[in-house]
């Protein structure tokens, strides 16, 4: 079951070291814009990369992202910092020059960088989606269809077979499909 009382209105999320975010609530449009924005970035690297190296420049700069694990953690940065840009209202605890640090996107994303804020943030923010997708799934079938050992025991008691009401199938052809046959 599906419960809708999910937060309609800003809500915060405490990360460490302090901090504390006020969030807008995420949506499927908030995340899908998120993501093709992450996606953008790991593209645009790979668009830069391939043109340095077809005009023999070198690539200095560039995150090297021809691993696979690179290329998926770059990516999931991107996305960190793409639903921190676009869903954090306000926050306390960040500090630039002495005083309180406005939430631009580029303070945002300067935050999100930091390996335990940036990856608690996503925990925390993504946290109530995981938690729906998991009511809804509380009901649903096996993963393997069928039931495991892993998953408790089988309450069904075994089926009875009988013999099928269907008359056996004659190898050789009759009737229409003799004449077609042997006309073949």
């Amino acid at each position: 079951m599906l419960d809708l009382s999910v937060p309609k209105v800003p809500f915060d999320i405490a990360l460490p070291y302090g901090l504390s975010v006020t969030v807008r609530p995420l949506t499927t449009a908030g995340m899908a814009a998120a993501q093709a924005a992450a996606r953008r970035a790991v593209e645009a690297i790979d668009r830069q990369a391939r043109e340095r190296m077809e005009a023999a420049l070198p690539l200095g700069g560039l995150p090297d992202l021809s691993a696979e694990g690179e290329r998926d953690g770059f990516y999931q940065a991107q996305l960190i910092r793409e639903l921190a840009v676009r869903h954090i209202a306000s926050w306390t605890g960040v500090e630039l020059e002495g005083g309180p640090a406005p939430p631009t996107p580029e303070n945002i994303a300067a935050v999100m960088e930091l390996y335990p804020v940036g990856e608690r943030f996503f925990q925390e923010f993504t946290l109530r989606q995981v938690l729906l997708n998991a009511a809804k799934n509380g009901c649903g079938p096996s993963a393997a269809g069928i039931s495991s050992r892993a998953e408790g025991p089988n309450t069904a008691e075994p089926v009875e077979t009988t013999t099928c009401p269907a008359p056996e199938v004659s190898p050789e052809p009759t009737g229409d499909a003799a004449r077609t046959a042997s006309t073949l």
